[in-house]
């Protein structure tokens, strides 16, 4: 019976042949620099606030509870050459199950990018990242005696790994209805130790992120455009990809008043039906998704799946000269 505690344990954990997953979340809109450090304070403004926070699997046990938030600066940008560095720090938070197990990180990522073209349409970005990650449960939850994992080598509940990130972007842009852009990162560069097992090796997987995108407008239309996207992200054995598009309704496009609206539908492989709204007023955002579950789990979740909810804001200190930036950004 013991043994099958442990089983268990070690099972949820994920530590010894098992395989975690990152953080990921369904809305595709809320901060570019989550998934690629290339994209780090790639805006026209100086300065740019996210955060999101995501609850999943609520019906099914004590589920996902995640939290991310990030500031991103442009300490350097030169109109005459037509390039800029970018920096960000951010934050995450992730825990589930009764023993509230999860992890805390901490990232550091900068970003390098600069104009191919005179006219500045044409940009490649490249980032990096540096991540210390905590991950921890509380053993004072185990509902049998907490004792008996130290018996058989479960000897740590609390690690930390050091890892790096590495990316780069790259995008066209032929007018503010008109851009294309493709990406692609890697994550863990360095396979960090990651096991509860005394004298065990295990380790976190390299993982592979690339993402396409395409703005265009509908039948030359000035207020209504499609922004179409793929994601694919591959580690170990595991896959997965997310694809479909936003349609941006712009309300009202005047000297000091930017409003639109915007509503997206995705589908991440046979698992999920993702609807996100999100709504742009000047340099402030706010979104959400729904994620309905499509997989052979709604038995169970009765369809539920996640729940996010973000918010993002961008701006330049009023003595910054912003017509110096070229940096083309899409609409929405």
């Amino acid at each position: 019976m013991r043994c099958l505690k442990i089983l268990l344990i070690v099972a949820l954990f994920l530590s010894s042949k098992g395989y975690g997953q990152d953080i990921h979340f369904s809305s595709t809109s809320f901060n570019p620099m989550f998934y690629n450090p290339a994209m780090t304070a790639f805006s026209n403004e100086k300065f740019r606030f996210s955060t999101i926070y995501r609850n999943q699997w609520q019906t099914i046990s004590p589920g996902y509870n995640t939290f991310f938030s990030a500031l991103e600066f442009q300490p350097y940008f030169s109109s005459a050459n037509s390039m800029g560095v970018g920096l960000g720090i951010s934050f995450a938070n992730d825990v589930a199950g009764s023993l509230s197990y999860g992890e805390r990180d901490f990232a550091i990522s900068s970003s390098f990018f600069k104009s191919l073209d005179r006219n500045d349409r044409t940009y490649l970005s490249i980032g990096i990242a540096v991540m210390h990650k905590n991950w921890s449960y509380d053993i004072s939850a185990i509902q049998f005696n907490p004792n008996n994992i130290y018996d058989d080598n479960i000897t740590y509940d609390n690690l930390n790994t050091f890892d790096a990130n590495l990316g780069f972007s790259f995008q066209y842009a032929k007018d503010e209805q008109h851009l294309f852009s493709i990406g692609a990162s890697i994550f863990h560069l360095n396979t960090p130790s990651f096991t509860y097992i005394k004298d065990n090796e295990n380790y976190i997987h390299r993982r592979i992120f690339t993402n396409i995108s395409y703005l265009f407008p509908i039948k030359n239309s000035e207020n209504l455009t499609l922004n179409p996207k793929i994601f694919f992200s591959h580690q170990h054995n595991y896959s997965e990809i997310l694809a479909g598009t936003d349609l941006n309704i712009k309300l009202i496009d005047a000297i000091f008043t930017t409003q639109i609206l915007s509503c997206g539908l995705y589908m991440r492989n046979l698992d999920a039906i993702i609807i996100s709204p999100s709504f742009r007023y000047n340099n402030f955002f706010v979104g959400m998704s729904y994620d309905v579950n499509i997989s052979r789990l709604n038995k169970v979740s009765h369809t539920y799946g996640g729940v996010e909810l973000w918010i993002s804001y961008s701006f330049s200190p009023y003595y910054s000269n912003q017509k110096q930036t070229k940096i083309p950004c899409p609409i929405f």
